[in-house]
């Protein structure tokens, strides 16, 4: 029998990755914040959370619904990364509004643009737009938002979204995961960071816009010391490959290669100028660059500010030698850290001292959106609580997670106002993150026995989630996705029961679907397209 067109699309949408349960009660938080009114709604998830997947789950109900949605990316570089990410969930009818890009199509069902091509050009008719880095703000769009789009459903996505002014423009703020969240869900590891090896003097660096001057903080940061160290605390605690270094600037970050290559350790460079290339093996792009780390023909990748946002890739280690001011990039860069090794631990060398100074990048969060005006001179979040900053052991200088008065290296009993500043060159621990809360039993075996029935029946686990939303008025979030080998007669009639709902509601639909194709109201005997609105229907 041949399948409709609509029979192949809904089979597309069935072979896309399912979503996880954090992913799903995103979708549930999204169409309910659209139900109430809003419609410039933010979605903030940490960094490896899966944004673009969840994007393009989006993006496929709107097109089976005859949509026509927009995604945008704030970099041309991540252009292609998105188009190649869509097209291995099967979305395939993609133009791409971009300067001579061989993927042109204005007719295309979906399009995917540049905002600095967007807002140069004539806007595509849209129903829905999806933004990603939504927290790296052009005063353009936000004019888009604010006038040609103020009736558009707009989604924007972003790990950080603590830019200055946000909540003016955007009037919901769903948490869709932090990185706490991740790591009681089993799907981030534990971090163990190595401190500076010596202070950096960061009042005597200038400010420009609330940053560090790029010229100052290289100075603070080059000294032949701090680079010696770096080769040698990488080299004695880390995994040896997968890394990302940080740098101030292009010079800083060729001071950094020559100290590796001199060492006989292959690294890797990328810049603004390097070209995104279009297949792995056309060397000196970045598609080439980021498969020799990935094949161990290189131990990382050094560079400035390309691998903060949008890259994908397992790492191992970060090496930060770039001094910052900004929560936002600082938990960015830290951010990239992930691995597809459920045992490994991530590995953190922060030369920087940000961890110390901005606090532990796991534990910076925001859950409301900036609302400051512009010429406003108040600090962002400043009325909130700040995450505690670890402190240095008098004794040994090893730097001592915050909220802890007991070093990890001598067991030295720190005082309460610790002032003491040693200089030294051996980085040391200083923690390994935070640890998971415990588990509700009762919600894990309901769980765990919804997704013994549904992988039973054949279904995706999205299904399981859902049915425990119906039970229990919450998703399974932090819950362990183990499905168990049998189920309690208690769960086998809530199912048989949530059968019976399913089996009486979409009797009644299909009942007021021959209605309205019919053409006549039972109720009044009207004639229409539709129903015409009769009490009874």
């Amino acid at each position: 029998m041949q399948t409709s067109l609509f029979e192949r699309e809904v089979a597309k949408i069935e072979a896309m990755r399912p979503l996880r349960v954090r992913q799903l009660q995103a979708l549930v938080d999204v169409r309910k914040a659209i139900a109430e009114g809003h419609k410039h709604i933010v979605l903030q998830a940490h960094t490896g959370w899966g944004k673009t997947l969840w994007a393009s789950h989006v993006i496929a109900s709107a097109l089976h619904k005859g949509k026509r949605p927009l995604f945008t990316a704030p970099a041309i570089s991540l252009i292609d990364q998105t188009l190649e990410a869509f097209e291995a969930e099967g979305i395939h009818d993609i133009g791409v509004m971009q300067a001579q890009h061989h993927r042109t199509n204005p007719n295309a069902a979906l399009q995917i643009a540049s905002v600095q091509t967007l807002i140069r050009r004539a806007l595509p008719e849209v129903d829905l737009v999806i933004t990603d880095e939504a927290h790296e703000i052009f005063d353009a769009f936000y004019a888009l938002l604010d006038n040609e789009w103020k009736d558009k459903i707009v989604i924007a996505l972003s790990a950080t979204p603590w830019t200055r002014g946000m909540g003016l423009h955007y009037t919901k703020l769903i948490i869709g995961g932090t990185l706490q969240d991740a790591i009681a869900d089993g799907y981030a590891r534990k971090y163990k960071i190595y401190g500076p090896p010596v202070d950096v003097d960061r009042e005597s660096i200038p400010l420009e816009k609330g940053e560090f001057k790029e010229q100052a903080a290289a100075t603070a940061m080059s000294d032949a010391t701090i680079i010696g160290n770096v080769l040698e605390h990488w080299k004695e605690y880390s995994t040896g490959d997968k890394t990302f270094m940080f740098c101030v600037n292009r010079d800083h970050a060729k001071e950094q290669m020559e100290a590796f290559q001199d060492a006989g350790i292959p690294f890797g460079y990328i810049d603004a100028n390097t070209p995104q290339g279009v297949s792995d093996s056309e060397r000196g792009t970045r598609k080439h660059i980021f498969a020799q780390m990935r094949a161990g023909e290189i131990a990382g990748i050094g560079s400035v500010g390309c691998l903060i946002r949008g890259v994908d890739e397992i790492v191992h280690n970060i090496v930060d030698l770039a001094l910052t001011n900004s929560e936002m990039r600082h938990v960015q860069k830290w951010g990239r850290m992930r691995t597809g090794d459920p045992n490994a631990i991530y590995t953190g060398f922060d030369h920087a001292g940000n961890n110390q100074n901005l606090g532990a990048f796991w534990d910076i969060h925001h859950d409301t959106l900036d609302t400051r005006a512009p010429g406003d001179r108040k600090q962002a979040y400043e009325e909130e609580y700040k995450p505690a900053k670890p402190r240095k052991c008098g004794k040994c200088h090893t730097l001592v997670p915050a909220g802890s008065r007991v070093c990890p290296s001598c067991s030295e009993k720190l005082p309460l106002h610790s002032g003491v500043t040693v200089k030294d060159g051996r980085l040391v621990e200083i923690g390994t993150g935070p640890k998971k809360p415990p588990i509700n039993k009762k919600h894990q075996q309901w769980y765990s026995e919804l997704l013994h029935v549904s992988r039973k029946a054949g279904y995706k686990d999205g299904w399981a989630a859902f049915k425990f939303q119906a039970k229990f008025g919450i998703m399974p979030t932090g819950l362990k996705p183990r499905g168990k080998s049998s189920t309690s007669d208690e769960v086998k009639a809530f199912v048989k029961e949530q059968r019976k709902i399913y089996l009486e509601s979409k009797s009644a639909k299909q009942s007021q679907d021959r209605t309205s194709m019919s053409g006549v109201c039972r109720g009044c005997g009207g004639t229409s397209d539709r129903l015409c609105g009769h009490p009874c229907y």
